[in-house]
């Protein structure tokens, strides 16, 4: 066999090797950094009440608009008076999201009152499209 089929083969086969050793020191070190996450997460909360989540991913950004397509976009009427029910409705979100801000600063569940949010603006959003 030629000499230069036997260093590719070689070289193939000590790339395999450092790719799998490569895996698992690259695994370790995401425990590891995953097991430091989860006490600092105990401690932020222990020590100072303070509930922190993993940040999500960034959504990605996509390209600027045209500013002459801004410019044609008409300027927003004057709002009219709202109606009773729509102030009554922003009211709601107001305390309901003061609501949520005392729960997380609690560190408590935040999911039911987040929901109610959700709906009340869902809501909200209805009554003034229509």
């Amino acid at each position: 066999m030629s000499q230069t089929l036997d260093q590719y083969r070689e070289a193939k086969t000590n790339y395999l090797k450092l790719r799998a050793q490569a895996k698992k020191e690259l695994i370790a070190r995401f425990h590891e950094v995953a097991a430091e996450l989860a006490q600092l997460q105990r401690e932020l909360l222990e020590d100072f009440g303070e509930k922190v989540a993993l940040p999500s991913k960034p959504k990605k950004t996509k390209g600027a608009k045209p500013a002459q397509a801004k410019a044609a976009e008409p300027a927003p009427a004057a709002p009219a008076a709202p109606s009773p029910k729509q102030a009554a409705l922003e009211k709601q979100v107001a305390a309901q999201k003061k609501k949520l801000a005392d729960a997380q600063a609690a560190g408590k569940n935040t999911k039911a009152i987040e929901d109610r949010i959700y709906e009340l603006e869902d809501a909200l959003r209805l009554l003034k499209e229509g």
